[in-house]
């Protein structure tokens, strides 16, 4: 087991009350929710906002979560259990309210519970990371997480859950790094019951967790978090909508059997190089299921590429079990995730920059990474929630639309998505090799 003292790696100074003071760190988190507050009802994805979610809380007419999953929609609720809770929250609210079902105000309930864990990382950050990485480190973190892009555009602006899950991860992690495994399983179990994405983070937090306290708390850590998952699902099961409830899980795969769902990153200048050049008409082009090379298709090419990555991840990550070091390996594991296999969607690289943050203040590399990665999170989700908004627009006043010259919009994202994808590909050498470097290639921490 390795000394306790190893928790405190970091290069940033551990004075009492140094750095940024706490009073700026309120001031930055009330300036961005009342700015979240005034974006939340003007802008959004139409199809999540409107057509999903909003849909789907009025099946549960403010009572019974359950009735989402039995209720038959147009666009089906792929979402485990932890989305229809909230959302029959949202409707019990609206109506409390009484707020019609689509305006503004029902957008905003139902974008707060997002926006309040996207604010909620700028605390546990503040407090959480004092202990591993210092008071200075952790109050810069706070304020990089309140600043956040990523996160705020997910929020505010789109309307998703990705930064509820974001900040679940980063809460198990602050747990682990409190030497709290069975909580940090718990916080995951939370995290699973929110969007099978949170699995990505599962292996590296697992080979940490086996690491520093034994395979023992590993398993109890593992039974905490499937425990939080059984209760979170057992109302559905005594319900009966247990086997809809699954289809969240084991439907998530070849949803969208495409290289990329608006990912912008290889395979999304692959898709462009095909349709542009080569002239592979789009549906076609896209497809993830077309052979790549001899009878190996571009789905299990992207599948072993993200195994092999996340191998060199985890047995990096054994090799130093230290707090930078976990930081580092859940958050690469996202972006190898989101870099590497397909049918990955534009906002699945959040919570590879809000991880990213958290040890940001350690170096100016990591600084810039952090920044690197934020801008291009957002700008994924920016440009494709801009495509989404211009897109209702014309269905929605097809002569209005054409009279301010919108139909032209597609071909000027596509171009600012590529230089994105180019710039992802970069970040991602980059941080791929910096961990190289310190993790793998370097010799091993002493025990």
């Amino acid at each position: 087991m390795q000394q306790k003292s190893d928790l405190m790696e970091t290069t940033t100074a551990r004075e009492p009350g140094g750095g940024l003071p706490p009073r700026a760190l309120v001031v930055a988190t009330a300036a961005m929710l009342a700015l979240g507050l005034l974006v939340a009802p003007r802008v959004y994805h139409n199809y999540d906002v409107v057509d999903c979610f909003l849909t789907w809380a009025r099946a549960s007419a403010g009572r019974r979560a359950w009735d989402i999953y039995l209720t038959d929609f147009k666009t089906n609720c792929d979402y485990p259990p932890v989305v229809p809770y909230l959302l029959t929250l949202v409707e019990a609210a609206r109506r409390t309210l009484h707020a019609s079902e689509t305006g503004a105000l029902a957008i905003v309930l139902l974008k707060l519970p997002n926006l309040l864990a996207y604010l909620a990382a700028v605390p546990l950050c503040a407090l959480g990371l004092r202990r591993p990485f210092g008071e200075a480190a952790a109050r810069a973190a706070a304020l990089l997480a309140a600043f956040s892009l990523p996160l705020f555009v997910n929020a505010a602006a789109w309307g998703q859950f990705d930064a509820l899950l974001a900040v679940l991860v980063m809460a198990a992690v602050v747990a682990l790094l409190h030497e709290r495994p069975v909580t940090a399983g718990a916080v995951m179990g939370v995290a699973l019951g929110t969007k099978l994405l949170a699995i990505v983070a599962v292996p590296a937090l697992a080979v940490w967790t086996w690491r520093r306290f034994g395979a023992a708390r590993l398993a109890l850590a593992t039974l905490a978090g499937l425990a939080v998952i059984t209760l979170l699902a057992f109302p559905y099961l005594v319900a009966g909508a247990g086997g809809r409830m699954l289809r969240a899980y084991a439907g998530a795969v070849d949803y969208y059997p495409v290289r990329t769902a608006e990912a912008y990153n290889g395979w999304y200048l692959l898709d462009r190089f095909d349709i542009a050049v080569r002239g592979i008409p789009a549906p076609e082009a896209r497809l993830d299921s077309r052979p790549l090379v001899g009878p190996v298709t571009f789905r299990e090419a992207g599948v072993a590429a993200f195994a092999a990555y996340l191998l060199m991840l985890l047995v990096g990550l054994a090799r130093r079990p230290t707090s930078s070091v976990l930081v580092s390996a859940a958050a690469l594991s996202f972006f190898g995730f989101f870099m590497l296999p397909t049918q990955v969607h534009q906002r699945y690289l959040v919570p590879a920059a809000a991880l990213l943050g958290m040890s940001a203040a350690g170096s100016s590399r990591r600084l810039a990474l952090w920044a690197g990665v934020s801008l291009t999170a957002a700008l994924n989700q920016a440009l494709d929630l801009t495509r989404a908004v211009l897109d209702t627009a014309v269905r929605a006043d097809p002569v209005a639309a054409a009279s301010l010259s919108v139909p032209g919009y597609r071909g000027p994202i596509r171009l600012a998505a590529c230089v994105v994808a180019v710039f992802n590909i970069a970040l991602f050498v980059w941080a791929t090799r910096d961990y190289w470097r310190e993790v793998v290639a370097a010799p091993a921490r002493p025990e």
